[in-house]
């Protein structure tokens, strides 16, 4: 792995073991919480605007053990 994906890695791993970070999860994890429930939802069009919501925030939540995989399977092939 080329100097600079490495200090990416390095650097977002140092982000997301803050306390800030952990802060921002939780709040996104209540804000997710908020979203799931459907009895608010008066029409189609606000299903899909909640459906995206839900989407970004699964994404954002998944993100950290996403970069962990990709460290991994970079360490595993001898890329890093």
């Amino acid at each position: 792995m080329d100097k600079e994906l490495e200090i990416y890695y390095e650097e977002t791993f140092s982000m997301m073991s803050t306390k800030g970070w952990a802060m921002l999860i939780e709040d996104f994890q209540k804000l997710k919480a908020s979203l799931n429930d459907l009895s608010t939802v008066a029409d189609t069009q606000e299903l899909y605007f909640r459906k995206g919501q839900l989407d970004i925030l699964n994404w954002l939540l998944g993100l950290k053990s996403s970069y962990e995989k990709t460290y991994e399977d970079l360490q595993a092939s001898g890329d890093i």
